[in-house]
């Protein structure tokens, strides 16, 4: 009687256990990129292939780039970058822009030489369960959606 109870046990506990989650790896940037299209993102074509390895894609409908960091002739990398910019938010100002590093302490805030709005975000992810890359992407598009409609309540869009 007790091998039964011990098999069922088994049984039970066996089927309600996940499946063995699929790791993340950006050792090979094209790889990766394959990887985020089976996940169900976009990605554009991969760029800078011997170098910086990057492309677009868009993240709950947010255009951002994506550069895989730290490779070795652009392979091998280490760690990811996102990075997006507001066409339509100009010249925030500095004390709203350290307000919004404050409030979103992992992400980088600030404006790029046309003065647009840009976040930036760095992140390691080799090794990682797909499903905290999901997370990690779900957090990026919260935040840049956050981020877009505290600048227009403020009017800073140069669109009114």
């Amino acid at each position: 009687m007790r091998l039964i109870l011990a098999a069922a046990t088994a049984a039970f506990l066996l089927s309600a256990a996940p499946a063995a989650a699929q790791s993340v790896s950006i050792a090979d940037p094209a790889v990766f990129r394959a990887k985020l299209q089976a996940m169900g993102y976009a990605p554009g074509p991969l760029t800078k292939k011997d170098s910086v390895p990057e492309f677009e894609i868009e993240v709950d409908g947010f255009g951002t780039t994506l550069r895989m960091q730290g490779c070795d002739k652009g392979k091998a990398c280490k760690y990811i970058t996102l990075v997006a910019s507001y066409s339509d938010i100009l010249n925030a100002p500095a004390p709203w822009i350290q307000q919004m590093n404050d409030e979103f302490d992992l992400l980088r805030v600030g404006t790029n030489d046309s003065g647009q709005l840009y976040m930036f975000g760095a992140y390691v992810i080799e090794g990682l369960p797909e499903r905290e890359l999901r997370r990690i992407l779900d957090f990026w598009a919260a935040d840049t959606n956050e981020i877009g409609q505290e600048a227009i309540s403020k009017g800073y869009t140069t669109q009114k």
